[in-house]
């Protein structure tokens, strides 16, 4: 339904306007409403003239390029923000916890668990992370990045294997079990060893 080249998103029509209106010379956000002849007779009646609107939310649409480049930039910033409150977490003994795409981090102790579960917490995964890998939490979550996107196929199912029969077998025993927050605490641990064996390699003479 959703053109190759574009990204749609549903929008509040009044509690939202701030993603799709740009005021007082503000940057134009690049959201523009769908009309509704583009769908004709599926999300508003046959022949409707003017834009897609129900319940209050009004679906726009966005080039997909900008949508992914913008994504792209935040989930960097949000690794950088990890990354540096790791750091200053080992240098200065802070304590409390980080969140970032669903996976909690509590810093200042020896080890930090790190898990992802729904609600009912029978998805728990837990990842012992020693405390000298905190400099290294920036390319961990990077790592974790890159085993994702050759794991998971453009149709949004998973390669066949060991850790796409892990992760179908969680979500099936739960499901209220967040989907990305899952896979990440699978393939984490994997990005800890190999962020591990490439540090391992760097500084052998």
């Amino acid at each position: 339904m959703v053109p190759q080249t574009r990204k749609y998103q549903w929008w509040h029509l009044v509690h939202d306007k701030f993603h799709f209106e740009r005021c007082n010379g503000a940057v134009p956000s690049g959201w523009a409403p769908v009309p509704a002849s583009r769908h004709d007779g599926y999300f508003m009646p046959f022949g409707h003239k003017g834009d897609i609107e129900v319940g209050g939310l009004g679906l726009f649409e966005k080039s997909k390029y900008e949508v992914d480049l913008e994504l792209g930039e935040n989930t960097k910033a949000a690794h950088k923000l990890v990354s540096d409150w790791a750091e200053k977490a080992a240098e200065n003994q802070f304590s409390g916890v980080v969140n970032i795409g669903g996976i909690e981090t509590p810093v200042g102790d020896d080890t930090w668990p790190i898990y992802a579960s729904s609600k009912s917490k029978t998805l728990e995964t837990t990842v012992k992370i020693p405390k000298d890998m905190t400099p290294y939490m920036g390319q961990i979550f990077a790592e974790r990045d890159r085993l994702k996107e050759e794991m998971v196929l453009p149709d949004r199912t998973l390669k066949p294997g060991a850790l796409a029969d892990k992760f179908y077998d969680a979500v099936d025993k739960d499901k209220a079990a967040p989907w990305w927050p899952t896979l990440h605490a699978i393939l984490l641990p994997i990005a800890i060893e190999n962020v591990r064996k490439q540090i391992t390699k760097e500084i052998q003479p």
